[in-house]
């Protein structure tokens, strides 16, 4: 059995050696492989230098540069490349748990055994240096092959929130893995579109009940930048995901979706009015947003529980007063960003 752990990484020079180290110090037994694939794309600093650097002294590591192709075609690319039965997604800022390997091992041979293996297996994982709480408290029954109609409930958590889409807690087959690349340059919202694909594509779906990898939280604001690609790109996921709700039959959770979709609204007005950009320049972006089919669809529809606190407080002044309050908004982000720059220079 082979493993082809998939590292995307773009700048990502601080963590990497952590990451990386963590896959090689996995053990497996004699019947068994792994090989660490370090998908490059577009780094400025000294990552594709120690991407070289590892697959120059590793005889199972291995590296592609492919330009900036955006995290989405990079995982993609790696797995075209891939020579292992199951894939794992391993974030260049992450760690795996050490044993993970040996344990996702001989979960499948345990259900080889049984003449029944899952495409696809779901297991847990805990924030880094964190106090070892589980990301989520998953109900599936441990060990057991959903199939058929009984991968409803995993149909219906892709809907409802994000509780199954980081690509860190899956471990899935190879004749699944690869995703038609024609959505290069996809950044934001790929996890979803992944996530909702495999669940579709998988014949029988399995839940461990472990935690195998460690997550770094990202303290970088998520609206820090504005990137017009952000819409773009959701709109492309929802596409996806509308089209997969239709086909599993769960036209009763579409409103679910529609809140999911005007928080993506709200995501995608917060990166601009908090962003870095003049004022003038968020005026500009804000109008165009408000002409979006997209947005105008959706913007008005209320928010998931789930919704952040800063979204929350933007959707609110999305509905009202017809985006006056938006402008307003934007104006003072722009200001108290001038005067920390000012008080920085001092």
């Amino acid at each position: 059995m082979i493993f082809s752990i998939i590292v995307p990484v773009c700048n990502g020079e601080k963590y990497i050696r952590e990451a990386v180290d963590s896959a090689l110090a996995q053990k497996v037994n004699s019947e068994d492989m792994f090989e660490i694939i370090l998908s490059e794309n577009g780094s400025s600093d000294r990552t594709p230098e120690i991407c070289d650097e590892y697959a120059a002294t590793n005889d199972n590591v291995s590296v592609i540069h492919k330009g900036k192709i955006g995290l989405y075609q990079a995982r993609q690319e790696g797995i075209k490349v891939s020579k292992g039965d199951y894939i794992l997604a391993l974030d260049a800022d992450d760690k795996l748990v050490p044993g993970m390997l040996s344990k996702l091992a001989g979960l499948i041979r345990d259900y080889e055994k049984k003449g029944s293996t899952p495409e696809l297996i779901f297991f847990n994982a805990t924030e880094l240096d964190g106090d070892n709480a589980r990301l989520k408290d998953f109900s599936f029954t441990n060990g057991k092959i959903y199939s058929g109609d009984e991968k409803r409930a995993f149909k219906e958590l892709v809907l409802k929130g994000d509780y199954l889409n980081a690509m860190w807690i899956k471990c899935i087959h190879k004749s699944i893995a690869f995703i038609d690349t024609e959505r290069i340059g996809l950044n934001y919202g790929e996890d979803l579109l992944q996530t909702a694909e495999y669940v579709d594509r998988a014949k029988g779906i399995a839940y461990l009940d472990e935690i195998l990898y460690y997550y770094r939280r990202n303290e970088q604001s998520l609206t820090a930048s504005y990137n017009r690609a952000f819409l773009d790109n959701q709109k492309i996921v929802w596409g996806e995901v509308d089209r997969l709700g239709n086909k599993w039959g769960l036209n009763d959770l579409f409103d679910i979706l529609d809140k999911r979709k005007s928080l993506t609204c709200a995501i995608a007005v917060a990166k601009i009015i908090y962003s870095g950009l003049s004022y003038r320049q968020k005026k500009v972006k804000l109008s165009e947003l408000f002409h979006d089919d997209f947005y105008k669809k959706y913007y008005a529809e209320t928010l998931p529980a789930f919704a952040p606190e800063e979204d929350t407080h933007v959707h609110g002044l999305m509905i009202s007063d017809e985006g006056k309050a938006l402008y307003r908004e934007a104006f003072v982000s722009t200001v108290k960003t001038a005067v920390k720059k000012i008080i920085g220079r001092a």
